[in-house]
């Protein structure tokens, strides 16, 4: 609720701009999905959701007394009306937030965002690695979580959340960190590494180093690979945009900033163990919980079971023995994406990721500005957690969800006119 009213507030003041020629796919897409989640609380009659929603109808049969009152009740396509009501609640606020800062940076605003996001991320990564090592069933160290083997990274649940929100914040800030200094390079004369490393950069350094260390000390694997493809697609970019020299120096800083974080990372040799157990424990525990979704996606997937209810389904179709031990979700994004909202949202969600993919480079291919590291450093972010979300389920964390949208804004704005009076010069 907090996160809806300050979106509220952030769409009065940048009410947003939809459905413009260039985003008109996009937009369409974003909404045709929030229409099909809302689709999915529709009342139905008895016979049309028999028709439409059979697998609905089956389950109710196995969870209630009476199979036949179950029949002949007419009801929505999803099994949980109020779990399906919040995610809807969570994607209209989200892509809202999504149009409103999007058409927010057309007027500039861009650095300012960025700026803010690296302070929280110098903040946060310190303090969750922190609390995880004192106290990490406890909040702030203070308050014990509503799941009891929950190992928490204040203000994040587990290790995957608060890794995921730094990978997408690193590739963000060391776009506007490359940008910073491209600004203060003097047309004409040889790099001057003294005019160039201000105060301001040396701030943006330290908390890349801080919020690399946090990645590192969570020992999420996951954000690990994600961090991996996001490293190999900024590489890719700057190609374009940069000598080779300037290349090289760009790969040597990365990891230099990988080596500095590691010696306040805490337990190197607990990451190598986790790591060096990814195939036999993360993936191998991974594909078991994939290949028992698939039955849930395969009868659910012309409408889904209702966006939210993964859970409570997944009980009549997981093969472990409930008592000891059940599936809250599938550890997939998309593959949960396919079992609670069927064809009927993945579809239109599918088109928005392509139509969101095409837009941001088309974006970044026009960009001859200094804005163009901060828009390939938000692309990077997204990367980051798309791989990442191959294996987890991040994005449903409130907070990673504020920061892919605003990731996204920032991908796909329209230059403004600061960004316009810049020099075009953006090669390095």
């Amino acid at each position: 609720m907090p996160i809806a009213i300050g979106v509220g507030a952030i769409a009065l003041l940048a009410p947003p701009r939809i459905a413009r020629r260039d985003t008109r796919l996009l937009d369409a897409a974003l909404a045709v999905s929030a229409v099909a989640i809302a689709t999915q609380l529709i009342p139905l009659s008895a016979s049309l959701r028999l028709a439409i929603a059979p697998s609905s109808i089956a389950y109710e049969r196995i969870v209630r007394l009476s199979p036949a009152a179950a029949s002949a009740a007419p009801g929505p396509i999803t099994v949980n009306r109020a779990a399906t009501w919040f995610a809807l609640l969570a994607v209209a606020v989200l892509f809202a937030l999504f149009w409103s800062a999007r058409t927010a940076f057309r007027r500039g605003g861009v650095r300012t965002t960025i700026r803010g996001i690296a302070v929280m991320g110098a903040v946060l990564a310190p303090l969750g690695a922190i609390q995880h090592a004192i106290a990490p069933h406890r909040f702030y160290g203070l308050w014990i979580s509503h799941i009891p083997n929950a190992l928490v990274y204040t203000p994040f649940m587990n290790r995957n959340d608060f890794a995921s929100w730094l990978i997408m914040a690193i590739p963000l800030i060391t776009g506007y960190s490359i940008a910073h200094i491209q600004s203060r390079r003097r047309s004409g004369l040889p790099f001057d590494p003294e005019a160039a490393f201000d105060d301001r950069t040396l701030a943006l350094g330290i908390a890349l180093i801080a919020m690399t260390a946090g990645v590192l000390a969570a020992m999420s694997r996951s954000a690990l690979i994600g961090s991996g493809a996001a490293l190999v697609v900024f590489v890719l970019l700057a190609r374009g945009r940069m000598s080779r020299r300037r290349l090289i120096w760009l790969v040597a800083s990365a990891m230099a900033v990988v080596a500095a974080a590691a010696v306040y990372a805490a337990n190197v040799a607990a990451l190598a163990t986790r790591v060096s157990g990814a195939m036999s424990e993360g993936v191998g525990g991974r594909v078991a919980i994939w290949r028992q979704t698939w039955p849930m996606v395969r009868d659910f997937w012309p409408v889904g079971s209702g966006v939210g209810t993964y859970q409570q389904v997944m009980v009549l179709y997981q093969t472990i023995t409930p008592r000891l031990f059940y599936i809250s979700h599938a550890d997939n994004e998309y593959l949960q994406v396919l079992a609670e909202g069927g064809a009927l949202v993945a579809a239109p969600a599918a088109i928005a990721v392509m139509a969101l993919a095409a837009l941001t480079i088309r974006r970044l291919d026009a960009d001859r500005t200094a804005l163009f590291w901060m828009r390939a450093g938000a692309a990077c972010g997204m990367v980051a957690v798309a791989v990442q979300n191959f294996f987890e389920m991040t994005l449903r964390v409130p907070a990673n969800g504020v920061l892919f949208a605003i990731l996204a804004a920032i991908a796909v704005h329209e230059g403004h006119g600061d960004t316009a009076r810049q020099s075009p010069r953006a090669t390095m």
